[in-house]
């Protein structure tokens, strides 16, 4: 039977009016009862204040606690019936032909034996399906890092080499960064969108099946009226304690909660900017980004691109979904907490600037609350702050003789806990009643301590959070911009001073106001004090949690286990492959400045010369700075250029030529000594 799009989202309609329900009702009696458990009854301006944070935020707990329930049932009884991974399929048993399909992957500034790693596994995993003359595949680099654009041009060589990827696996890098992200993605589309049917977005640090892949295209094709699907990465590969319960936490509670999501949107999902299919023609024609009117930080480009994206998509007419029961979709995650912030440093600012892209006009209701949904992520932090401030005080100015209900606060208390950890609790008894999944997470007595160790690190951690969102959303209330760099994926070794300086100034807010909240009344403070733990412990949870002894020591254990790691996939299997067989060579050829091994070794300065054009018609200043960069670079050694020099010689067709066949005329000493390249000078 086929289901049409209308059908669709009538469905979605009831499923919502009925969420809605389930949310508004339990949210106004909880906001009965706190009034109740008030000392001033609700009246007082403060106590109004009070009520009101706490509306809404515990309105958002109860749609993450229905949203968990919803998956928690879907999972047991294996009777959804609408999903995209299924909808509209064959019923004659025979596959869906194949559209043409590019896989894309926007980098700048990565480790490239890593990139081209998982480019390969990649790769590799859909030659095994036979299908993949349907795809090809495109790097494309916004990198201005000279040693690392050149690292980039000789690895897609050699797995082209390796692969037999020539006429199938692209590079190209751009000249000019405009608009980052997306506009490396409206490059691609300008150049080659026309010639493919659909786009798969992959992110720097992606590894995806081959099947997958596949499916996903399939999916498109039996549903014209899809513009995007998204499926559910997981985190895998990463060493350090915080990464590793991070990865942990979201392989065991993500699948339930995409399930309950995905059961609610329906075709008016979100999209998360990778290991997503997108059909080509709607999206270039509807989804280019506006330029958000007034000044920085919410004028100017538009930083979280792919909400926005999913937004117009809808508003075009066209489907959002999300296939969370598709697997084979791998990502990594950021080693530590400090770097988990930065990257919601620059998350938080490019979700607020989503409240002028909620008055767009023609929106879909669905999108302009998910829009709303994404920069709650964030202002929920700030909301909380506020509350707890607000609590503090009332604290202060509740007279001791005043009466609190004190039964009324006792059982808000419990059914606060019960939004905040049934969710995490249902999680762990569908995997302990399934045998083959509990001994994929390290076991039942692995996986119960995983999820309380889980539990405790992630309660002293989001006071933390509370903090630094508060003081980003602040930050980026004053105009106070951020610069989106290249995220830090391998494992370092964070010291106990640059903890401290990074967060010595929760730690010092969690003793003052623990101070406070003793004065105001001891029976407060103890209310308040997991959130004060949470503060003064800041500094050794930063620090300790990223380790990688520590995440090892606990793997060791059988704690923070995850399937990919007892029953690692094919793909997998063959990215370390691929990242041994690559180190082995890069330890071969031993280290090697990236600009000398350009101009120096003859195949290397080829394939770098490929990418290049000639430019006959430069100006004479350009000309003679050139020249000059040139003599600098043969008398004084590739050291005495600064990094924008070697940039300008790396894009000149003539400098490279000229460089490399004078070098090779220096004597053997200025040669040995200058233009070190082992194998070459010996």
């Amino acid at each position: 039977m086929r289901i049409r799009s209308n059908e669709i989202t009538t469905i979605a309609g009831d499923r919502r009016l009925t969420l809605a329900f389930l949310v508004i009702i339990p949210t106004l009696v909880g906001m009965w009862t706190l009034s109740n458990a008030l000392p001033f009854g609700g009246r007082h301006l403060l106590e109004m204040l009070l009520l009101g944070l706490f509306g809404i935020l515990f309105a958002w707990l109860w749609i993450g606690l229905w949203t968990a329930l919803i998956g928690f049932w879907l999972t047991i009884s294996k009777r959804d019936w609408l999903k995209i991974s299924t909808l509209n399929a064959r019923t004659d048993g025979k596959p869906t032909p194949l559209a043409s399909t590019a896989v894309v992957m926007p980098i700048c500034n990565e480790d490239a034996d890593e990139l081209f790693a998982r480019i390969r596994a990649t790769y590799l995993s859909l030659k095994d399906t036979g299908e993949l003359e349907h795809f090809r595949f495109y790097v494309l680099s916004d990198s201005n890092q000279p040693d690392k654009w050149v690292d980039e041009e000789l690895a897609w060589a050699r797995l082209c080499r390796e692969v037999d990827g020539f006429e199938k696996i692209f590079y190209r890098r751009r000249k000019y960064r405009v608009k980052k992200k997306s506009g490396n993605i409206v490059d691609f589309l300008r150049r080659w969108g026309k010639q493919h049917e659909y786009m798969i977005v992959l992110d720097a640090d992606s590894v995806m099946g081959g099947e997958t892949l596949v499916h996903m295209v399939r999916a498109m094709e039996r549903n014209l009226q899809v513009g995007i699907i998204q499926t559910l990465p997981v985190s895998q590969g990463m060493d350090t304690l915080y990464a590793r319960i991070q990865q942990f936490a979201g392989r065991l509670y993500s699948p339930m909660f995409a399930s309950g999501l995905a059961w609610w949107w329906l075709g008016n999902g979100q999209y998360w900017g990778h290991n997503v299919i997108i059909r080509i023609a709607p999206f270039m024609s509807h989804c280019n980004l506006p330029r958000m009117p007034g000044v920085k930080p919410f004028g100017g480009e538009i930083l979280s691109h792919d909400f926005v994206e999913a937004a117009l998509m809808n508003r075009a007419g066209f489907e959002v979904w999300v296939a969370y029961d598709l697997g084979g979709s791998w990502e990594e995650y950021p080693p530590s907490l400090t770097d988990d912030l930065k990257r919601d440093r620059r998350w938080c600012q490019g979700n607020l600037q989503h409240a002028g892209v909620m008055i767009a006009e023609g929106l879909p209701a669905m999108q302009r609350f998910l829009l709303l949904n994404g920069i709650m992520s964030y202002a929920g932090s700030i909301l909380w702050f506020a509350l707890l401030l607000a609590t503090t005080a009332l604290a202060l100015i509740t007279p001791a003789a005043a009466k609190v209900s004190a039964d009324d606060a006792v059982r808000l208390f419990y059914v606060t806990l019960t939004l905040l950890f049934l969710p995490k609790v249902l999680s762990l008894l569908t995997t302990l009643f399934n045998k083959e999944r509990a001994a994929s997470f390290g076991g039942r007595l692995g996986v119960t301590g995983s999820v309380l160790l889980e539990t405790l690190l992630s309660a002293l951690s989001a006071p933390v959070r509370m903090v630094f969102h508060s003081r980003f959303i602040i930050l980026t209330l004053m105009n106070r911009t951020v610069a989106w760099g290249t995220q830090q994926r391998g494992e370092f070794v964070m010291s106990w001073l640059e903890a401290a300086r990074n967060y010595g100034a929760a730690t010092l807010l969690g003793l003052v106001w623990g101070a406070v909240a003793w004065y105001a009344n001891p029976v407060f403070f103890a209310w308040l004090s997991p959130v004060l733990l949470g503060l003064v412990l800041s500094i050794p949870l930063a620090r300790l949690t990223s380790l990688g002894a520590l995440g090892r020591g606990a793997r060791n254990g059988h704690l923070f286990v995850t399937p990919e790691e007892v029953n690692a996939p094919p793909e997998l299997v063959e990215y370390r492959k691929g990242l041994e067989l690559y180190a082995a060579e890069r330890e071969k050829l031993g280290d090697v400045d990236g600009f000398v091994l350009a101009v120096v070794e003859p195949i290397a300065n080829a394939i770098h010369s490929a990418f290049l054009r000639p430019r006959r018609n430069l100006p004479d200043s350009v000309r003679l700075r050139r020249a000059w960069m040139l003599d600098k670079a043969l008398h004084e050694g590739p050291a005495a250029l600064s990094q924008a020099e070697r940039a300008e010689l790396l894009n000149d067709l003539d400098a490279m030529h000229t460089l490399h066949q004078r070098v090779w005329t220096l004597p053997d000493a200025a040669f040995r000594k200058y233009w070190p390249v082992p194998g070459l000078n010996a």
